[in-house]
């Protein structure tokens, strides 16, 4: 496994559920962003003073336009190591799953295109960037939820 530089990036990553599948936005090539131009998950950074529930509510709303009333958090978060091969940096987050009642997604300037997925879709890694240290994980724990 390769060695990353551990920096200080506090913030969350949203899994998205609907009817089985997984949402996976595709970032902009912006280069104050990490991990720009891959297929992932929603993240963000947590503002001063914010609860990571809070910055996950966020980060939804302002990435996908999808509102605390149509969405329901399936587990507590987990911590996970995240990393961006490019820039050779991990970081810390939690990561949020929930469950969406809508599939219809309304993206910010930080985002180009969205899909939904199939578990076995991430597995592979079709239109899907890992950026997680411990990738069998956190498919394990999106696969409890699909359960």
């Amino acid at each position: 496994m390769k060695e990353y530089k551990a920096v200080n990036a506090d913030g969350v990553a949203v899994v998205i559920l609907h009817k089985r599948r997984i949402l996976l936005l595709k970032r902009r090539k912006i280069p104050f962003i990490f991990n720009p131009g891959i297929w992932s998950f929603v993240m963000g950074s947590r503002k001063r003073g914010e609860q990571y529930k809070e910055t996950a509510y966020r980060e939804l709303n302002e990435e996908t336009g999808l509102e605390m009333k149509s969405i329901k958090q399936l587990r507590k978060p987990i911590k996970v190591w995240m990393f961006d091969a490019k820039k050779n940096k991990k970081w810390q987050n939690y990561l949020f799953f929930f469950s969406s009642s809508t599939d219809k997604i309304k993206l910010n300037m930080e985002n180009s295109g969205y899909r939904w997925a199939s578990l076995n879709d991430l597995k592979k890694g079709k239109d899907y960037t890992n950026i997680f240290i411990d990738k069998n994980r956190v498919l394990r724990e999106i696969e409890s939820c699909i359960k």
